[in-house]
C-alpha cells in the first residue's frame, strides 16, 4: 500500500485509536463512540493488514499493546488533543476580540508597559504572555508574537516592525561615582574615556552572547570599530530588563538596545554613551499565516507600528 493510502487509513482511524489507547480496551472504546465491538474488532483488522503490522496482542481476557500499537495509539492522542484545542481556538475568535500576544519579559517591562495605556484608548484588547522561546502558533494559546532577531520566521507570517541599535548607556550615579573629567550629567561622556578607566565594570547580558542576535558587547566593539577587553566584564544577567536595571543601580556600563532604552534616557535615568550601531537583528510580528488574514491582526500591526515610529 502507497506511504499515502497509510496515512490516510491512520487519520480516518485516529479517533478509535485513541479511544483503545485511553481505555485498553475494545468494549470500552466502542461503548465510548458509540459503535459495536465487531465494527471496532474488524477497523483494526482491516488497518494491520493495512500496514503490515500487528496493533495488539488479544486474549479472551486481556488486551495489551505491540510496539506499534503503543506508538499509534499515543499519537492518535495526542492529534485528538491538538484538534481540541484547535476547535476551542476557532471558537474563541467569534466570542472575542483580545488578541494574546507573547514578547519577551524586557520588552514588556522597559517598552510595551509604557504604551499599554494608548493600546486601550485604540480598543485594542491586549492579553499579554511574557515568553522567551519560539511560539507553535498551533499548540500555544497565542495569537501574535514580537521577537528580537535576524528574520524572517519560516512557517509563520512576519513583518519587521523596527530595525534595532546597540547603544552604550550608563546611569548619572555611576559617572560621579567613579569621578571622570566628564562629570556633570548634561555633558557628553566620551565612550574612551570610560574603557581606559581601569575601574569601569561592564554589565552583559548572557542571552544575548547565545541566542545569534548580536546583542552582546564584541558585536557592538567589532560594528564600531573599537577594541574591547572582555576580562572588564564583572555583571552578567541573564535578562535585558535586569541588566539595564543594574546599570541604572550604578553598577557600571552597560549595553542597551532599541526600544529598552528610550523611557529611561527621557527619564534622566540612563545616559547614552559612544555611537549607536545598527545590528543584523530587527524586532517583528510574528503570527499564524490565519490569524495575519483578521482584522484584528491590522489593527494591532497599525498600532504597534504607530508606536515603534514614536521612539
Amino acid at each position: 500500500m502507497k506511504k499515502q493510502d497509510t496515512v490516510t487509513r491512520l487519520i480516518q482511524s485516529t479517533a478509535l485509536l485513541g479511544a483503545i489507547g485511553r481505555e485498553k480496551s475494545f468494549s470500552k472504546a466502542a461503548e465510548q463512540l458509540g459503535i459495536d465491538q465487531s465494527a471496532v474488532s474488524h477497523r483494526i483488522k482491516s488497518l494491520e493488514e493495512a500496514i503490515g503490522f500487528a496493533l495488539f496482542n488479544r486474549t479472551t481476557r486481556s488486551l495489551s499493546f505491540t510496539k506499534v500499537g503503543e506508538i499509534l495509539c499515543s499519537t492518535a492522542n495526542d492529534s485528538l488533543g491538538r484538534w481540541e484545542k484547535a476547535i476551542n481556538r476557532i471558537e474563541q475568535v467569534n466570542k472575542t476580540d483580545q488578541i494574546r500576544l507573547s514578547l519577551s519579559s524586557s520588552l514588556a517591562m522597559k517598552w510595551l508597559m509604557h504604551i499599554l495605556p494608548s493600546a486601550y484608548e485604540s480598543h485594542l484588547d491586549l492579553s499579554i504572555n511574557t515568553n522567551e522561546d519560539v511560539i507553535d502558533f498551533e499548540r500555544d494559546d497565542i495569537d501574535a508574537a514580537i521577537r528580537f532577531g535576524i528574520g524572517p520566521f519560516p512557517g509563520h507570517y512576519a513583518v519587521k516592525l523596527s530595525n534595532c541599535f546597540l547603544q552604550p548607556v550608563v546611569s548619572p550615579r555611576y559617572i560621579n561615582d567613579q569621578e571622570l573629567d566628564s562629570h556633570h550629567i548634561n555633558a557628553p561622556v566620551n565612550l574612551d574615556e570610560l574603557l581606559l578607566n581601569p575601574n569601569t565594570a561592564f554589565l552583559a547580558d548572557t542571552r544575548g552572547k547565545q541566542d545569534n542576535t548580536q546583542y552582546n558587547w564584541k558585536a557592538y566593539f567589532d560594528k564600531a570599530n573599537l577594541t574591547f577587553n572582555s576580562d572588564a566584564i564583572i555583571h552578567q544577567f541573564d535578562r535585558a530588563d535586569l541588566l539595564l536595571q543594574g546599570v541604572i543601580s550604578g553598577m557600571g556600563v552597560g549595553l542597551g538596545r532599541t526600544l529598552l532604552i528610550e523611557e529611561d534616557i527621557k527619564a534622566g535615568f540612563l545616559h547614552p554613551l559612544g555611537k549607536p550601531v545598527l545590528l543584523d537583528s530587527s524586532y517583528w510580528l510574528v503570527c499564524s499565516y490565519s490569524f495575519a488574514e483578521t482584522e484584528r491582526f491590522k489593527q494591532l500591526q497599525k498600532w504597534l507600528k504607530k508606536q515603534v515610529n514614536k521612539n
